[in-house]
């Protein structure tokens, strides 16, 4: 009995010392990880915890992609920039990285006297203006940088329109269109936002002058279309729209600083796009931007009461002819090729533009064949009559 006893421990013993062992290691290697994991909650906590101080200074950038623009980071230099930024491929500033690749909007802007003062104008990248029917002008003002929270008042597109638009990628704005305008916007499949349909949605209508201009009255009603960041972000959410801009890098501009020989001075450029509607363009020295008249006076943003300044001025010379119609309607060829000028820094410069296709970018160069440079900053191209003149001062 005692040896079968000796036998059966000397069998069992091992076994359990093994398994002792085992969960002896188990036991400990559990403690050790707890262990762990509570030094890397602390870690984690003090890490937060340090860059809280080191970014209370600094505000939060927006989380959406059509948010509000923070304001613009200090100039160089600069130790910590408050967000990551990046720089525009439509004005060569910086900008936060978030938004460079936002897809622009090209918005249809009323230019009438009766409209004015626009709301947002100040606020666009590129402004095209180029006459619409008898002596008005007006624009088709191209934002990204920056969405004002109201713009307009918005107006309805011709077939031209729409090819500025392809210029940079960007949603057509607009408010109803001409025959030809439907047509192309169908034929080219641009993405676009009408206040035909969108009425309500999109735009709203606000027949009110801002108070500082005085005792206007009201508007009249098609001078009352508005539309603004928050509702077109809404929509393009809600209708599944691409938001990011194509990866051409001709749908913006080169910038830096100009080797091309200048032909003149252009510290006053005076368009006259018709006998009643003359467009001029002032160069402040100090600043390094023009600014903006029109027949009126000083043209002002109704939002900002600011007077409109760009950096670069583009002159597009194109071949123009009257549709014949009843409203006096005009065509405008963006496609081919022709001459231009460049003003900025208060010279001038030719240049060359051409567009192969409705739906292909522009396509501006020096006379050399060389991509046009521009200055930093916001950029006014006046679409121009061929053979017309322009004033340089």
């Amino acid at each position: 009995m005692k040896t079968k006893m000796k036998n059966i421990l000397e069998k069992v013993v091992p076994v359990l010392k093994t398994k002792a062992f085992v969960l002896s290691f188990l036991a400990s290697f559990s403690v050790v990880a707890v262990l762990f994991a509570i030094a890397l909650i602390v870690s984690d906590v003090r890490n937060e915890i340090a860059n809280e101080e080191a970014f209370r200074e600094f505000p939060t950038p927006p989380r959406t992609l059509w948010g509000p623009t923070p304001p613009e980071p200090e100039e160089e230099p600069c130790d910590l920039p408050p967000y990551p930024t990046l720089f525009s491929a439509l004005t060569g500033r910086r900008i936060y990285e978030g938004y460079a690749m936002r897809r622009p909007l090209a918005v249809v802007v009323n230019n009438i006297r009766a409209s004015l003062p626009q709301s947002g104008i100040a606020s666009a990248d590129i402004v095209y203006e180029m006459l619409a029917e008898g002596d008005v002008t007006r624009f088709v003002a191209i934002f990204q940088s920056y969405i004002p929270e109201k713009i307009g008042s918005v107006r309805s597109a011709r077939d031209y329109f729409v090819d500025f638009a392809w210029n940079h990628d960007a949603i057509l704005v607009f408010h109803g269109a001409s025959p030809g305008g439907h047509t192309r916007i169908r034929n080219t499949g641009i993405t676009n936002l009408d206040g035909g349909r969108l009425e309500g949605q999109v735009f709203w209508r606000d027949r009110s002058f801002p108070e500082w201009v005085g005792n206007r009255g009201t508007r009249s009603l098609e001078h009352s279309s508005f539309t603004g960041r928050e509702r077109i972000e809404a929509h393009i959410e809600s209708a599944g729209i691409r938001d990011l801009v194509g990866l051409n890098p001709a749908y913006g501009f080169q910038f830096g600083e100009i080797e091309q020989q200048s032909i003149g001075t252009a510290r006053r450029v005076v368009v006259p796009f018709s006998p009643n509607y003359t467009r001029t363009f002032i160069f402040d020295e100090e600043e390094q931007i023009y600014w903006v008249s029109n027949p009126a006076g000083p043209h002002l943003d109704a939002e900002t009461e600011e007077q409109v300044a760009v950096t670069n001025i583009l002159i597009q010379f194109a071949q123009m002819h009257s549709l014949g119609d009843y409203a006096g309607r005009r065509n405008i060829n963006t496609l081919g090729e022709g001459r231009g000028y460049l003003a900025t820094g208060g010279e001038q410069f030719p240049v060359r533009w051409q567009k192969s296709s409705h739906t292909s970018p522009t396509r501006w160069t020096f006379p050399d064949d060389t991509p046009i440079t521009l200055s930093p900053g916001t950029t006014w191209v006046c679409v121009f009559q061929a053979g017309g003149s322009i004033l340089f001062e």
